[in-house]
């Protein structure tokens, strides 16, 4: 029976897979071309029309009617390794990393994108992930505002990765994504140094994965020990036929072990009108100097969907026939135990936090032709301390799972702590202007992570990371300009286990909750327990925008 719930721990981790893909990954990214070319330091240098998303205020720059269009081109990549620790000694341990298949290997995940009605789209076919956008602002001949309208993605962030890859039990799919569809705006020139503008953001918001489960646990091992005591499988998986204890209680229904899938999950969730507004003024008092602040605000998504959970033969047979027995009825009686059946679907509802945001900046020119952005951003993720998840009827996983984490989960209900922490980031510009039509750009940005370390894992790889771009902006005529952009990315971490002799008792220096802890009690899902990881994240992003009066 203990074998059972343990196995419905594992799946625990839905609501941290929901909730970790974002994290820091794609705040302020891949939005404006100007932008990345600047390393997002543009809070006080207008980047055109999507001033809606950096600066409402420095749409009072766009004189007349104007026309926007961007490509953002991403080629995306996250890498993991799986080692045992040098110092392990097998000896005596009945859960044996050494005979985990996932122990020494690699593997990948590419990029993948959310597609409303049909779901997760991994980029197979062409490895690159393509986020247009569009707008137009209107400046009235005379008048002090400027009205502007974008379609845009605020935050997008997707992975896919093969069936058989050895992270796939860290979602083998996932996305998260949210989209603004409607963002009406306006700037306001209070004075010939001085603007505010405002936006309101009409946003479709979106979480989906599909993750292949198991559960390496001592108490698995300990299930696997007994079926090879009685002779339950031969050595090719195939049954025996015996099972000696029948009719009292069975345990060769199915063949189970520490290393085997239990099943595969997929959760798909949306919101269709997630609003919120951004804030901003911009304060130019000399030429060679302005002051910029951004306010974005946060917002609450309450997303509803759908899950279906698909069990293994081997797993649904397990029970199917354990709960046929005098005792394996009695305890699934009591324990709520599953009952074999090989699939459970139903309706799921969450509500997510979208962090609020701050951002400030100055820009500075000198020596006529050099330009100098720095901004510094604060986002909220101290919101993100849980996310609860409802379900429209009595799961069986969630029923087995409450005897062992009752103050987190009940028949209907599971509440996954997440413990994030608000972070300050800085960014770095520098613009060359090389004649009158032409600006040479750079940018730096050190982007402080938001996951503490017992909450790192493969799902998001995202530990500290550095981006690098380059840009140019070129005047084609008096009404046209176009920008163009390349940037990189990289994240690497090294997620040690353990030492050997705290697993299971504590305390915990090394590992993480989320991905590869020894514990016997963890209520969240550990499905690489005791396994060195090093991760790896690389992004490229080439970016062209086309501005035109009209």
């Amino acid at each position: 029976m203990n074998i059972a719930m343990y196995k419905r721990l594992a799946l625990l981790g839905l609501g941290f897979v929901a909730a970790n893909s974002q994290a820091q990954l794609t705040t302020n990214l891949f939005i404006d071309t100007k932008a990345m070319s600047m390393g997002n330091a543009v809070t006080a240098d207008p980047v055109g029309i999507m001033s809606i998303h950096f600066n409402p205020a420095g749409l009072t720059k766009l004189e007349g009617r104007q026309v926007q269009f961007s490509l953002q081109t991403i080629h995306l990549e996250a890498t993991y390794d799986f080692e045992v620790p040098d110092h392990y000694d097998s000896e005596g341990e009945l859960l044996n990393i050494d005979n985990d298949p996932v122990a020494g290997t690699k593997g990948s995940a590419g990029a993948a994108a959310y597609i409303p009605g049909y779901g997760i789209l991994p980029m197979d076919f062409l490895p690159l992930l393509s986020l247009p956008s569009a707008g137009m602002s209107i400046q009235p001949e005379g008048s002090r505002f400027t009205f502007a309208n974008a379609v845009y993605a605020p935050m997008v962030a997707g992975f896919a990765k093969d069936d058989d890859d050895p992270g796939r039990y860290q979602a083998k799919k996932i996305s998260m994504q949210r989209f603004a569809y409607f963002t009406p705006s306006f700037g306001y020139k209070v004075s010939d140094e001085f603007a505010v503008g405002v936006s309101f953001l009409f946003n479709h918001h979106a979480v989906a994965l599909e993750q292949d489960l198991r559960a390496p646990n001592i108490l698995i091992a300990v299930g696997e020990q007994l079926q090879d005591a009685f002779g339950c499988f031969n050595d090719d998986g195939t049954p025996t036929g015996n099972d000696p204890l029948v009719p009292l209680i069975a345990l060769c229904g199915g063949n189970i072990g520490p290393y085997d899938d239990i099943g595969t999950l997929s959760i798909d969730m949306q919101e269709s009108l997630s609003p919120s507004f951004n804030v901003g003024f911009l304060w130019e008092p000399k030429d060679w100097f302005a002051w910029g602040v951004t306010y974005q605000s946060g917002a609450t998504t309450h997303l509803k969907g759908t899950y279906e959970l698909e069990y293994t033969d081997d797993f649904a047979g397990f029970f199917q026939k354990f709960q046929s027995t005098i005792f394996g009825a009695i305890g699934g009686a009591i324990f709520q135990l599953p009952t074999g059946v090989k699939k459970e679907s139903g309706m799921v509802s969450a509500e997510q936090e979208f962090p609020q945001h701050f951002q400030t900046g100055i820009k500075l020119r000198f020596l006529d032709d050099f330009q100098f952005n720095y901004d510094i951003g604060w986002t909220d993720y101290d919101k993100w301390d849980e996310l609860l998840l409802e379900f429209d009827r009595p799961v069986s996983f969630l029923s087995a799972a409450k005897i062992m984490a009752p103050g987190l989960v009940t028949d209907t209900t599971l509440s996954q702590p997440l413990g994030f922490k608000s972070v300050w980031s800085h960014a770095f510009g520098f613009a060359y202007d090389l004649n009158s039509r032409v600006q040479l750009r750079a940018g730096y940005e050190p982007r402080e992570s938001s996951i503490p370390d017992d909450s790192r894992s493969i799902m998001a790889p995202l530990g500290f990371a550095t981006m690098y771009s380059l840009g140019m902006g070129y005047q084609w005529d008096k009404d046209t300009v176009v920008d163009f952009s390349i940037a990189f990315l990289e994240s690497k971490e090294t997620i040690l286990a353990d030492p050997q002799e705290e697993n299971n008792v504590g305390p915990y220096s090394n590992s993480s909750n989320s991905l590869n802890r020894n514990c016997l009690t963890c209520t969240v899902t550990n499905p690489y327990p005791s396994l060195d990881v090093n991760t790896k994240l690389t992004i490229g992003a080439l970016g062209i925008t086309y501005r035109t009066k009209f």
